[in-house]
């Protein structure tokens, strides 16, 4: 959140979600709040969302467009990356991720799903 956070006040357009699986909404909150964090709405994962999302780490970051299509999807690397994918919804609120892009996060999935032997 603290990457998140120096680039996320330029993006009074987009709502930033944080969903924590091990806190609630209210101790995420005063999380966000003790630290400063703007633009960045606690919420509670519903029903089967974390499985629909296909979330399979503690830490995954995604965007999504209008249409809750995912545009971007991180579980590890450089947040530095996010500016051009926030750029890319502002422009267009139904963008989608190229053929490429898509493959590349279907590929990271099935990796972070394999357990270990």
């Amino acid at each position: 959140m603290q990457t998140l956070n120096t680039f996320a006040s330029d993006y009074d357009e987009i709502d930033f979600y944080v969903v924590s699986f091990n806190e609630d909404a209210a101790t995420v909150s005063d999380y966000i709040a003790e630290h400063n964090y703007q633009g960045m709405i606690p919420a509670q994962p519903v029903g089967n969302m974390l499985a629909d999302l296909e979330v399979t780490r503690q830490s995954s970051f995604m965007s999504l467009n209008a249409h809750g299509r995912i545009l971007h999807r991180q579980t590890m690397g450089n947040a530095g990356e996010w500016p051009a994918y926030l750029d890319r919804l502002v422009t267009d609120p139904l963008a989608v991720p190229s053929q490429q892009e898509g493959q590349q996060q279907k590929e990271q999935r099935q990796m972070d799903m394999q357990l270990p032997s």
